[in-house]
């Protein structure tokens, strides 16, 4: 049945803040709303990504204010919630569908009530303070659990990695800060064509109202440059962005991880990941997920043949393809942003990884 539903009960708001199986999809904030849709475990599972992309046109649906989301308790507790901040373009969805067992963990990926709430505050509808406030109520509807017991991953979209602050503050539990390197970022968006560029500009945009200094470049300066020597500054921008946000995290609830390193150990990296979000899943299950189908497709479409060799294969040829060039653009986005390390760019590494970062001309 579609339409709007607020359940039969004196008191529904309640009701359905305390239901995980009430979904929060959206937040207006020029209605000061959120909005619910009806699910279950398996169906969020599911999802690739729980934005625009998840066909929900015939679910039930029901609008709460934030006031009377909040007068229901949401927003009180700081959740033990597992999030994985990343750079795109970096296996991240592979990851979080791997850490998904019913009765350990779920994964909820990208949902888009996290890229209104970061929009809004970037376009002044939300201030500062309220932003925060309804990070937090939207932090502990997504930490809401089905099963006792079972941890929950929140995997946001790059693009709402600028909520990364009011999250140290409104949640508790493990960060894992995921990333491709400068050069395979930049390979993947030429691999996109049309719609890689189409993202970078949009992150590019959405990232310049967070305070990063290229906010303050010349119109010139920006409309000079190329996709892709764009792209290379986005990936610094996150960069940046990751760095800023890691002192307010206490000591030992962040590690970063080179999706190189995830893709060379698979294995390995989900045992590590399993202790570090205190996850239980166990090392046999990982290592039978790790060898089985979920590893052989597209973790985006589910249909196309994928593997390790494959994506690499298309990386080398792509690389060769766009050759000095690929190597002057690296070069010069780190000339530009000069805070970011010439190394391993993070700290606290999940696995290690023997690579240069530095292009060497």
């Amino acid at each position: 049945m579609g339409g709007d539903s607020t359940a039969g009960s004196q008191h529904p708001g309640r009701e359905i803040v305390a239901d995980p199986a009430w979904f929060p999809e959206n937040f207006d904030a020029r209605r000061d709303e959120f909005q619910f849709v009806a699910t279950n475990r398996t169906e969020l599972a599911a999802q690739t990504f729980l934005d625009g992309r998840w066909d929900r046109e015939c679910a039930r649906r029901c609008r709460l204010s934030a006031g009377t989301v909040a007068s229901s308790d949401a927003g009180n507790n700081r959740r033990s919630v597992g999030i994985i901040w990343h750079t795109a373009f970096c296996c991240s969805t592979l990851l979080a569908k791997a850490l998904d067992w019913p009765g350990s963990s779920l994964s909820l990926c990208e949902p888009q009530i996290l890229v209104d709430i970061a929009g809004a505050r970037r376009t002044k509808s939300l201030s500062e303070s309220r932003a925060a406030t309804i990070a937090q109520i939207t932090f502990d509807l997504l930490g809401r659990r089905f099963t006792a017991g079972e941890s929950i991953i929140v995997k946001p979209s790059p693009a709402a990695n600028s909520l990364l602050r009011e999250t140290a503050v409104g949640t508790i539990g493990q960060m894992l800060f995921l990333f491709s390197d400068c050069k395979s970022f930049l390979i993947s968006i030429a691999r996109l064509g049309e719609d890689g560029r189409k993202y970078v500009r949009r992150l590019f945009l959405a990232l310049l109202a967070e305070g990063h200094v290229q906010a303050q470049w010349p119109t010139a300066t920006l409309l000079g440059m190329s996709d892709i020597e764009l792209a290379a500054i986005v990936w610094h921008m996150q960069m940046a962005e990751f760095h800023r946000n890691w002192p307010k995290l206490a000591t030992g609830r962040a590690a970063s991880l080179d999706c190189d390193a995830f893709l060379a150990s698979p294995a390995e990296t989900l045992f590590r990941l399993d202790r570090f979000f205190s996850l239980g899943i166990g090392e046999q299950h990982l290592q039978d997920i790790a060898a089985g189908p979920l590893f052989q497709r597209n973790a985006k479409t589910g249909e196309e043949a994928w593997n390790v060799m494959r994506r690499h294969e298309e990386h080398a040829r792509l690389a060769q393809q766009m050759d000095e060039d690929l190597k002057r653009i690296v070069m010069e986005s780190y000339n530009i942003c000069s805070s970011t390390p010439r190394g391993y760019p993070l700290p606290h590494p999940l696995m290690p990884v023997d690579k240069s970062y530095f292009p060497a001309m």
